[in-house]
């Protein structure tokens, strides 16, 4: 099964299911309130159209400097589109890296330079860099790199700019998407669980469900875990898709922990991370976008750019 289509059932399964091992072993029963608790983890990425149009799309990653004439070949852009932010457009956009990445679709342009600036809250600019774009519409992936670290419950402000008109950085020729950033951190649960992925000795074996839970002692005192890896073990959609992650251990750490961000909603992890599966699992990505109202970009390809000047 693919991701959208686990957040979509998993409410409802929570609900009916008490927390199991993942092996064939049973956890005590949990108090209510605990099970309540766990009913309410599921993550809905906005999935509202209505809500999404009343929504200033500059508040989500909208575009700017459309209706002059620019550099971009507007017949190429996808639902007619010009530069678009990957992201929910009611979502946050949060994400608990110091150093996090950012994918945004880029349409053909014959712009010979791009700028992409990041800026605190009180508008000071902590990072900028300038790139050529790609020769082809596509989506790209911009990376704040290490040598900058965003600050925990800090919000961030940031701005790709095409640069149709080189010497004028405020020109209206020129087309710009933006949007924010929040660093947050995850809570000591979600922590645990995102910890247990990454601890798990051979993950192969984690999603078989083995009968030596000695091996995975850390997913009996994550109940939340339990949780989304026994409801995903009910749907033969999504044990074919674990079949064929069993194959790479990395793949498999990839995807679950990209449950963990998704459940915590957490944007930015959870897209990198299915990303990253793209290539060998294309329909977790495109049904992850189509969950957050990005269809029209589900066929675009991810393109190897960009370099900074």
């Amino acid at each position: 099964m693919n991701l959208l289509k686990y957040f979509q059932f998993f409410g409802t399964l929570a609900a009916v299911l008490s927390p199991t091992l993942v092996t064939v072993a049973s956890l005590p029963p949990q108090p209510p309130a605990q099970l309540a608790s766990q009913r309410e983890i599921s993550l809905k990425f906005p999935d509202d159209t209505k809500e999404r149009e009343r929504i200033n799309s500059s508040l989500g990653g909208g575009s700017r400097g459309i209706g002059v004439a620019s550099c971009l070949k507007d017949d190429e852009t996808p639902g007619n589109s010009s530069l678009k932010a990957l992201a929910p457009i009611t979502d946050s956009s949060k994400t608990i890296a110091e150093n996090p990445s950012l994918f945004v679709y880029v349409p053909q342009t014959t712009a010979k330079s791009a700028k992409f600036i990041v800026r605190d809250n009180n508008g000071k600019e902590v990072y900028h860099s300038e790139f050529i774009p790609p020769e082809t519409s596509g989506i790209v992936k911009l990376t704040i790199p290490e040598t900058v670290s965003l600050e925990l419950k800090q919000e961030y402000h940031w701005e790709l700019k095409l640069m149709c008109n080189p010497t004028n950085y405020f020109s209206e020729e020129n087309k710009s998407v933006d949007g924010w950033l929040l660093r947050t951190q995850l809570n000591s649960e979600q922590q645990k669980q995102l910890d247990c992925v990454r601890q798990a000795p051979d993950l192969q074996n984690l999603l078989q469900f083995p009968e030596e839970p000695s091996l995975f002692s850390c997913v009996r005192q994550t109940p939340e875990l339990q949780n989304l890896l026994n409801s995903v073990r009910q749907s033969p959609e999504q044990r074919e898709l674990f079949e064929s992650l069993k194959q790479s251990p990395e793949q498999a750490k990839l995807y679950v922990e990209a449950l963990v961000y998704a459940n915590a909603e957490i944007w930015h992890e959870t897209i990198n991370n299915i990303a990253q599966l793209s290539d060998a699992h294309p329909q977790e990505w495109q049904e992850l976008l189509a969950s957050v109202g990005l269809e029209d970009f589900t066929q675009e390809k991810l393109l190897d750019c960009c370099t900074a000047n």
